[in-house]
């Protein structure tokens, strides 16, 4: 975020975007900004994915081990 706003003040000009039906045109800072806040929520929403999916891999692998430690031990 920081080099983005620091790049963002050096770079005062404006630049074009062109939408899929409509373009603007911003100031390259807030262009920069927003893309690396996009960045940061979406790498987060897939690594909270990825963290659950793990967990619960984890969860149901205690659950075979605890079932296979019990069968060891009655036998």
């Amino acid at each position: 975020m920081v080099i983005a706003f620091v790049l963002g003040t050096q770079n005062p000009a404006l630049v074009k975007v062109d939408y899929i039906i409509a373009s603007s045109e911003v100031p390259l800072a807030s262009l920069m900004s927003l893309c690396v806040v996009f960045g940061l929520v979406l790498g987060l929403l897939l690594g909270i994915g990825k963290i659950t999916q793990l967990k619960r891999q984890i969860r149901q692998q205690q659950r075979v081990n605890q079932s296979t430690q019990r069968k060891a031990v009655n036998d």
